[in-house]
């Protein structure tokens, strides 16, 4: 409780472990003074008392909480991945967090497999189990180790990216013209001609357009990015704003094309078939990042190899050239 004392100042009376416990008194000159001190004091009380992280009695549930409390409610995904790491502790049998070992994450990870798991989301599972660990030791809310920095990754084989060619485009754009829904021929045209994302495209507004280009904001990265257009593709897209919700009929006129592709990928084969066709038809490997968004070059680099002089120096600038 912060109260004002007939001084002038502003008292701080509080017990933070609650009814019986310590009790915590101090006074300021300001209540902004007042309120960063019973702030600084109720997280000090949420870390603990006990630092040892071997007389830490903290669950991993309560850091899941502290966490959240802390820092992932201001992420895009905050709830999402909390409802992930809950899902992940009640599977590890509700541990206190001083216990968890590397050992029980990979026996975790083993069964997950077995139960038919794909190994990028449980790598993806482990990077959210460490980044909890991670931001409270460097909030200082948690003093004992990470458990899981020294865990490797479960290896990935890369898959190769699908793309559509000329003729399959083609196809998909007639089916997507005649659709019932009229917006999913202009998002369709609007995503292959910039390599958005679906999602990204789907959701501009007449704001994102200026003259020649669009800006998407609702990026994955949380990082806006500008893509100049054709002025004939422009004009198309800029009078059908705003867009209906249409992946249904995206999917539908996918069918209808007859054009199957492999499992998870048709969320961003119009992203894909751009990146490709940019780099077959010469375009350079880092505008292309800029296009997509990439923060590093090793994602872009998968369409590397579509290059029509891709490797060409290996002949030419060899000893035996």
């Amino acid at each position: 409780m912060i109260r004002k004392l007939p001084s002038g100042r502003w008292q701080v009376d509080i017990q933070p472990g609650g009814r019986g416990q310590k009790r915590v008194r101090k006074s300021f000159d300001s209540k902004a003074d007042a309120q960063r001190f019973e702030r600084w004091v109720m997280a000090r009380n949420d870390a603990g008392d006990e630092w040892n992280p071997k007389k830490d009695r903290r669950t991993l549930l309560e850091l899941i909480d502290l966490w959240y409390l802390h820092h992932g409610h201001a992420l895009k995904d905050g709830e999402s991945r909390k409802r992930k790491l809950v899902a992940i502790c009640e599977k590890l049998g509700y541990p206190r967090a001083a216990q968890v070992t590397s050992g029980d994450f990979a026996a975790y990870r083993l069964v997950r497999i077995q139960e038919g798991m794909s190994p990028n989301t449980l790598n993806h599972e482990q990077a959210y189990l460490t980044a909890v660990y991670n931001e409270l030791i460097r909030q200082g809310l948690w003093n004992g180790e990470n458990p899981l920095a020294k865990l490797r990754r479960l290896k990935i084989d890369q898959t190769e990216l699908a793309f559509l060619d000329q003729e399959q485009i083609t196809r998909l754009l007639d089916e997507c013209k005649a659709s019932s829904n009229p917006s999913v021929y202009y998002v369709a045209i609007l995503a292959l001609s910039t390599g958005a994302r679906w999602s990204e495209a789907e959701s501009v507004i007449q704001a994102n357009f200026t003259p020649y280009r669009v800006t998407y904001n609702a990026t994955k990265s949380g990082k806006s990015r500008s893509v100049p257009l054709s002025k004939e593709i422009y004009n198309q897209v800029i009078e059908e704003l705003p867009f209906q919700s249409c992946y249904s009929a995206f999917r539908s006129a996918l069918e209808r094309a007859e054009i199957t592709l492999p499992k998870g990928q048709l969320t961003h084969i119009c992203r894909h078939t751009f990146a490709s066709h940019f780099v077959m038809n010469g375009g350079h490997i880092l505008t292309l990042q800029r296009v997509l968004g990439h923060s590093d070059l090793k994602l872009t680099m998968r369409y590397a190899h579509l290059a029509p002089d891709y490797l060409n120096e290996v002949t030419e600038k060899g000893p035996l050239a």
